[in-house]
């Protein structure tokens, strides 16, 4: 099997956390569920069916917790009047328009966010993906999250991946938490930061997601684990999300 590796980045970033309710908080990094989408957004997959029409996806995915920040934002609560039909330049606007109804919410924004992604996809998906992204030609514009936040994707390299028996290994990658126990010793004399994340991993059709936790390192590091779902790439070892 190859992966397409490739640089994910923008100015700002706001992936919604499942559980936020008034105040928009955000992963730190795109789920799953997300990079899917940006890729449908790559090959010009309309929105909700990369999900189901490229699996099954192995996605790998590196970076660091990104600086946040917050943000008021004012959320429209109900459509703007239609306009007529006929429109003339001496016309005034209606008294009778309904008033605006909105609110002003907080949402927390990734700055600068900044991840690696190893992509593996069924074909002719993959081979599409690559060309598309050496060439820097996307039929959609890929975005972080929000529409207006949008994303620059860097094509770096492509290649084989071999499965690794099972032993303790520095992955490169977010860790599925299912798929590894923590060297906890490790981790300690390494002196890193280990935070533990709950993020959706797959949606169905009708919108209903499915949730995996993960482990990430809070600069970047590797993370020592014993697993058996290790893959080896280059000079990274990578378990897939």
């Amino acid at each position: 099997m190859k992966l397409i590796c490739f640089r994910l980045s923008g100015r700002f970033g706001h992936f919604l956390r499942a559980e936020a309710a008034v105040s928009a908080l955000t992963y730190p990094v795109p789920p799953r569920t997300a990079i899917l989408g940006i890729i449908g957004a790559v090959l010009g997959i309309g929105k909700d069916q990369p999900q189901k029409l490229l699996e099954p996806a192995f996605i790998a995915l590196q970076g660091k917790l990104p600086e946040t920040f917050w943000h008021k934002t004012k959320l429209r609560k109900d459509p703007p009047n239609p306009l007529p039909l006929r429109v003339t330049k001496n016309q005034k606007a209606d008294k009778s328009t309904k008033p605006e109804k909105a609110s002003l919410i907080w949402q927390e924004w990734l700055f600068n966010p900044c991840y690696t992604v190893w992509a593996g996809i069924p074909q002719p998906y993959q081979d599409d993906l690559e060309i598309r992204l050496i060439e820097k030609r996307w039929y959609f514009q890929p975005c972080l999250g929000l529409s207006e936040m949008l994303a620059e994707l860097e094509y770096l390299s492509t290649d084989k991946v071999s499965p690794l028996p099972e032993a303790v290994y520095h992955v490169s990658s977010v860790v599925s938490q299912d798929k590894c126990t923590l060297d906890m010793n490790k981790v300690f004399s390494d002196d890193l930061v280990i935070h533990q994340l709950r993020m959706p991993r797959a949606v169905s059709p009708g919108r209903v997601f499915y949730h995996a936790s993960y482990f990430m390192e809070r600069d970047g590091k590797p993370i020592p684990v014993k697993t058996d779902c290790a893959f080896q790439y280059k000079n990274d070892v990578l378990v897939f999300l």
